[in-house]
């Protein structure tokens, strides 16, 4: 009777509830395209076209290709990402990942995709064409990473050698760390931006690296952006005397040319730049050493030959 009971309940629950069971086979597309023996670099096949789900806001596609040519063997991962509304356009596909059999780089193919909303659909175009003179099989799987209504598989063939723009591959993306084992929350760590800004521990970059937090590095290389101050040792270099730069300290309580300690607390410092301008400042410092030097020396020498009078004097 009780099994009767756990039976009844069963069919009631199915009978007041609806299901839906999707397919996985619309997740893989698995194909080969083949180039002739004498393609050339720009060479493209249009290969399958895509219907994302939800007004194409799903379409985020992993598309791998690899194949052999002789002594040439190579692979590639690309992550694609279509959303409605998009323009059409051919890009190309940003690779996340390669293998080369003999040298990195050696590469003879690339993924494009077209993000046209009505008609988004990619292509394998070529980019080199090493190895030996003969066709060339190209192995493709895409993996509908998100939802996919259907495949449409496609031989457009053509030559395209404008590729000069890349296809996102996200509009943001973001890091968070933490441990599943305390009730924290994660913790952003990274986030990039549709500009390219990064961001570490901040979820609002406004440069191509902003950093929250302090930096331990073992070394520190900046490119310059402003002219090293070797000028300042030139014959024409108008150098401020020491009582201008006492006169200058004395009414803004900080160096010529350096900004003061409210500016750079407001604006923060540009580190190529400081280190430039305090250089220009040791250098200008050192030429003054120079003449504090000179003119000490020529006093011990008037002092010296002064002396040697007062003896010349006493002896007479």
């Amino acid at each position: 009777m009780p099994m009767n009971k756990f039976l009844l309940s069963i069919l009631i629950f199915f009978a007041t509830h609806s299901f839906a069971f999707q397919s996985s086979g619309n997740e893989n597309f698995i194909s080969s395209v083949t180039f002739s023996a004498n393609y050339v670099v720009g060479d493209y096949i249009e290969f399958v076209k895509v219907v994302p789900y939800d007004a194409g806001a799903s379409g985020y596609y992993e598309i791998s290709i690899s194949y052999t040519r002789g002594n040439i063997a190579a692979s590639s991962v690309h992550l694609a990402s279509i959303s409605h509304a998009n323009p059409s356009v051919w890009r190309e596909v940003a690779m996340i990942n390669s293998n080369s059999y003999i040298t990195p780089g050696q590469r003879n193919f690339t993924i494009d995709c077209n993000t046209d909303s009505a008609n988004p659909r990619f292509r394998v175009r070529a980019t080199q064409t090493l190895g030996v003179a003969a066709p060339i099989t190209v192995n493709i799987k895409v993996r509908s990473i998100n939802l996919n209504g259907f495949w449409t598989a496609l031989s457009q063939t053509g030559n395209d050698v404008s590729m000069d723009k890349f296809l996102p591959m996200t509009d943001e993306w973001n890091l968070y760390v933490g441990n599943n084992i305390t009730n924290e929350g994660a913790k952003l760590a990274l986030k990039a931006i549709h500009n390219g800004n990064v961001g570490i521990g901040t979820s609002t970059p406004d440069e191509k690296l902003t950093v929250k937090g302090k930096i331990h590095a073992e070394e520190v290389r900046v490119d310059l952006n402003v002219p090293g101050p070797d000028y300042v040792f030139e014959q024409d270099y108008q150098l401020k005397s020491l009582p201008e730069i006492q006169a200058f300290i004395k009414e803004n309580k900080h160096l010529p040319e350096v900004p003061s300690a409210k500016e750079m607390q407001e604006k923060g410092i540009n580190l190529s730049e400081m280190n430039m301008l305090l250089l220009k400042k040791v250098e200008e410092l050192t030429l003054h050493l120079i003449d504090q030097n000179k003119a000490l020396r020529e006093l011990k020498d008037s002092n010296n030959y002064l002396i040697e009078q007062i003896e010349l004097l006493k002896k007479k």
